[in-house]
């Protein structure tokens, strides 16, 4: 731990020691080879390595760095620049552009450095290309004024055009070198090799044929090669084939041949075009491989999410579907086996309403419509399914529109759950809330809701169009009388054989009902009068002959009276209730254990023997 500060101190030295002997060799062989008639240098290569290393490196770092870069700049200048005054803030100034081409690019793109992606190369471009070479020149051209009387604006073309030109350049190969991208491209994809080798192999011939004569202007010839380079190996192929292709070009070119050579121009000139060339191939290869890297990226992130959705899809419950605007199904996750009984590959290609029953298409057809209207919202549907072995079960679909690149709806996914159970319980718990839990008999609110419902029926043409049946209403004589002599337990038995007697009289269609206490009722629905009559007269009967005991075997006797009424159809529940509690409440004044009828002059009365 102890050695860990000074250990980072001796690598800081060192980084900083030989980015210094680094910037001196370059700025040493841009002012003997590319500096013509004591102007300023065409090549600027020194720059493009202070502004690498700073790109790479820490900022608290930064300081060592420029401070070792200094007096070896200045050294440079004095020997092989321009001398005097001017030697001292001229490399200054090649520093500061450094730094300041750094210091911008990071406040633009925080994590530049690797070229993945068009904003970084557009950031680096503005930066390295446009502005900053654009201000340092400014103080270059005044500087060679000074020095050598040469014009000003002539004085600044050269050295924004050297300046920027090298950066836009040199830069990217230096700084993919420093940050580890060739070697770990190297590493990651050995297989790859051959092909490397081979399309940089092309990339040598075709810039020794274009820069090895100077006969017939190739320069179009590069190009081939290192498109393909960028398009098979992408940043790694396309800095690597201009390394390869600046190297061959600016060698061949300061040596007297390649295309320049044709050029009537001074050799400071050629030079110059010839870095236009080279920022050219650099313009286009640079941002295609950081496209083709984006995507790269863009598609293992598709593949990625795709294999994370199947792998979720294949161990979750519920059903995933994908339907098009035909309704044929697409995809089936894995777990439409448990829930259907058929393979997902044998629902692709069917009709998502083939499994579905009949009586539950239009509920389906309306909420896909939802769905496929307004694909941002959920549509909610449950219906029944039936199973590959026939069973048929209850399913509930949550399902949204898909939309397609041109905004339209193209079809609908589902996630589907299997809800049979849930039914199940839900209508038990309605069974439950409906039924009398003493003798099963519907309670008063199913009464009530069975009573409407009858009420509000259309009745068949065969039928009377007023009468949709009969009402009967049914309370147990001295009930009171049969609990307090025989004991509750002995009066609940009561009333549930009086329910077993009714159920067995009626019809199963027919709702037997306790409305309270020892009251009951039955709608006997399609019966008239008479026909009502007759069936209550079979009740009363029964009951009254039933044998019915208590726990110590005592013989219970009871009777029930009976009141008829009418059900019209539009009629008033409460008005129909009325009529018959007038006609049972007439059995009761008449002695009970009797069936009364809505009309007095066509009651029955029958005494109890």
């Amino acid at each position: 731990m102890s050695r860990s500060p000074f250990r980072r101190v001796r690598l800081s030295l060192r980084e900083a020691v030989l980015t210094a002997t680094s910037y001196f060799v370059c700025a040493a062989i841009a002012l003997q080879l590319t500096r013509f008639d004591g102007g300023i240098a065409i090549v600027w290569l020194a720059g493009p390595v202070l502004f690498a290393r700073l790109s790479t490196t820490p900022r608290w770092r930064w300081g060592a760095i420029i401070l070792a870069c200094i007096p070896t700049g200045l050294c440079a200048s004095v020997l092989f620049g321009f001398h005097g005054l001017v030697a001292i803030p001229l490399p200054l100034l090649c520093i500061a552009e450094a730094w300041l081409a750094a210091w911008l690019i990071r406040r633009l793109y925080p994590r530049f450095g690797r070229f993945q992606s068009l904003p970084e190369v557009g950031s680096f471009l503005l930066v390295a290309g446009v502005i900053v070479p654009a201000l340092t020149a400014f103080g270059g051209a005044l500087c060679a004024h000074i020095a050598r009387d040469l014009p000003f604006w002539p004085a600044w073309r050269d050295w924004y055009a050297g300046h920027a030109l090298g950066l836009v350049t040199f830069a990217p190969p230096l700084l993919l070198t420093l940050r580890g991208g060739a070697r770990q491209w190297i590493a990651s994809d050995k297989s790859r090799m051959g092909e490397a080798a081979l399309l940089l192999g092309l990339v040598a011939l075709a810039s020794l044929a274009t820069f090895g004569q100077d006969r017939i202007p190739l320069v179009i010839l590069p190009f081939i090669p290192t498109i393909a380079a960028t398009l098979r190996l992408g940043r790694f192929g396309a800095v690597s084939a201009v390394v390869v292709l600046v190297t061959i070009g600016l060698s061949f070119s300061l040596a007297g041949h390649g295309p320049t050579t044709l050029l009537r121009l001074p050799m400071g000139q050629k030079l110059q075009v010839l870095q236009i060339y080279f920022a050219t191939i650099v313009l286009t290869v640079l941002p295609l491989a950081a496209e083709l890297r984006s995507r790269r990226r863009l598609v293992d992130r598709l593949h990625a999410a795709e294999a994370l959705h199947r792998l979720v899809l294949d161990r979750m419950s519920d059903i995933v579907v994908r339907v098009n605007a035909e309704g044929v199904v697409r995809y089936a996750s894995p777990s439409a086996t448990r829930v259907s009984g058929y393979d997902p590959g044998e629902l692709l290609g069917q009709s998502m309403f083939s499994l579905i029953l009949p009586e539950d298409h239009a509920a389906l057809l309306e909420a896909r419509q939802k769905a496929l209207s307004h694909p941002e919202a959920p549509a909610i549907v449950e219906y029944r399914v039936r199973r590959k072995d026939g069973i048929v079960v209850w399913v509930e679909s949550h399902m949204r529109g898909i939309i397609d690149e041109q905004g339209r709806t193209n079809g609908t996914v589902s996630i589907i759950r299997e809800i049979t159970q849930r039914r199940q319980l839900v209508e038990d718990l309605t069974a439950q809330a409906m039924t009398d839990h003493l003798t099963g008999a519907c309670n008063r609110r199913a009464f009530d809701e069975a009573l409407l419902a009858l009420l509000a029926e259309q009745p068949s043409p065969s039928a009377n169009a007023a009468e949709a049946g009969c009402l009967a209403v049914f309370d147990l004589d001295h009930f009171k009388h049969i609990n307090d002599r025989y004991g509750h337990a002995a009066g609940d038995e009561v009333l549930v054989r009086f329910v077993s007697i009714l159920r067995g009289a009626v019809r199963d269609g027919d709702v037997v009902a306790r409305l309270g206490g020892e009251e009951f009722a039955v709608l006997l629905k399609g019966l008239t009068i008479d026909q009502a009559h007759l069936v209550c007269e079979r009740i009363r009967t029964r009951f009254e002959e039933a044998d019915i005991q208590d726990s110590l075997g005592n013989s219970v006797q009871a009777t029930v009276s009976i009141g008829i009424g009418p059900l019209l159809t539009g009629g008033e529940s409460r008005k129909i209730l009325s009529r018959a509690d007038d006609a049972l409440y007439r059995a009761k004044r008449d002695g009970r254990n009797r069936t009364s009828l809505p009309f007095p002059d066509t009651s029955t009365e029958k005494r109890s023997a």
